[in-house]
């Protein structure tokens, strides 16, 4: 049996240092879930609204505003070849923006005055058949993100299963439902006024429903001691999802699920014996983990532990997995702190070819956080870099020194 393929383009651990480190919350167990999803596919009269082009937006506005009328006093208006202005003319009676009446007479249809007005190409599509999404627990419509095929998965069939198999890491667990497609739903999409951020266009009429499928989209779930965040496969883990983030914190039936998993008396020794499994494999069997203030669990290794034998120094304050638990690796020692901000900051920075100012201060603040490490000046962090050889990271540094001077 072949392995399922991984759905997840990105580690757990970046999601949870993103939760903690970037949202503050402190997170306790992270899943990775399957959350139902309503594949939709419409048939509609559809009006979107493109850029206009140059000649168009000129020739559609001395219509409206500038008392011109017929393609010769357009083209001697603004000075163009009167085949140009013809052929524009023929283009925009065709998408329905321009009637023609008798001697030649050139008028707006209501769509050609409304595109005028909002200075945007509205094109209407007779009977365009398309596929919308709604998330299966409140049938709310998915944002834009989720629409990139490149990028976003939805499960069913033999990949649904595949996600499920207990013999794959991460197992996903899939989120039932127990009614059907709310039809209203569609009714609802005519009255959002943020059209754009749901894939939506300007308008949808004489709409009909053609078919409804039930698909599962796979996201991590980071539960905190206060609240939860959603990650999805579109942002790569980088940041959370919020409207899936806001849905699943208020619904009952998936909070009761989750607290239920949570209350299993073994969580705390399985995570333990994970921790202990791999301080073995390092050759740190002396090293016991221990429980933080806050309730998460760590292992605090020697200065000694990190480096090219041993483990990469950039791992300090990082996770590990275990299961939906986790354990951090710490050291209490500053300097290899210190060389694991920088390790952190080339990994992100040095191969890139640029960035702004304000992401490496937003990434450097954040890396400090999560090291216990004060904030460094872009000058001490490009000294550090080149004393340790890392030519990328130092070259970056220096241009966003520069910039800053």
């Amino acid at each position: 049996m072949t392995p399922a393929p991984r759905l997840m383009n990105f580690p757990e651990e970046r999601v949870l240092e993103d939760a903690a480190f970037g949202q503050g919350i402190v997170p306790t167990r992270i899943y990775s879930l399957l959350l139902p999803v309503w594949q939709v596919e419409i048939r509609a009269d559809i009006t979107e609204g493109e850029a206009f082009f140059l000649i168009d937006r000129f020739l559609e506005r001395g219509l409206r505003h500038g008392a011109l009328h017929t393609v010769d006093e357009l083209a001697a208006f603004f000075a163009l070849d009167r085949a140009l202005v013809s052929q524009a003319v023929h283009f925009l009676t065709r998408i329905g923006h321009l009637r023609e009446g008798s001697g030649g007479r050139l008028s707006l249809t209501p769509l050609g005055q409304r595109s005028v007005d909002d200075d945007v190409r509205y094109v209407v599509s007779r009977q365009d058949r398309r596929k919308l999404y709604f998330e299966a627990l409140s049938c709310t419509p998915l944002t834009r993100d989720h629409y990139d095929d490149d990028v976003v998965t939805f499960l069913s069939g033999d990949e649904l299963a595949r996600a499920q198999r207990r013999d794959h890491y991460p197992r996903f667990t899939p989120i039932q439902v127990t009614s059907g497609f709310d039809r209203s739903a569609l009714d609802r999409l005519k009255d959002r006024k943020d059209r754009a951020r749901f894939n939506l266009p300007v308008a949808l009429d004489a709409l009909e429903c053609l078919s409804e499928a039930l698909v599962f989209l796979p996201v991590n779930l980071v539960r905190g001691r206060k609240g939860l965040l959603v990650y999805g496969q579109a942002k790569a883990g980088t940041s959370h999802d919020p409207e899936l983030s806001e849905l699943c914190t208020r619904t009952p039936e998936l909070i009761s699920a989750l607290d239920n998993e949570e209350m299993s008396d073994e969580a705390d020794e399985r995570l333990l014996r994970s921790a202990r499994k791999w301080l073995r494999e390092q050759g740190l069997d002396s090293v016991a983990p221990e429980q933080d203030d806050d309730g998460t669990w760590s292992v605090s290794l020697p200065a000694t532990a990190f480096g090219a034998k041993g483990i990469p120094v950039s791992r300090i304050g990082s996770y590990r997995m275990a299961g939906n638990r986790f354990f951090r690796v710490w050291c209490q020692e500053e300097t290899p702190r210190k060389r694991a901000l920088l390790d952190r900051l080339d990994q992100r920075m040095g191969s890139r070819r640029q960035v702004t100012r304000q992401e490496a201060e937003e990434l450097i603040t954040r890396l400090a956080l999560q090291l216990r490490l004060a904030v460094p000046e872009v000058s001490r962090l490009r000294s550090g870099a080149e004393k340790t050889g890392l030519s990328g990271l130092e070259t970056q540094l220096a241009r966003l020194e520069n910039e800053q001077e």
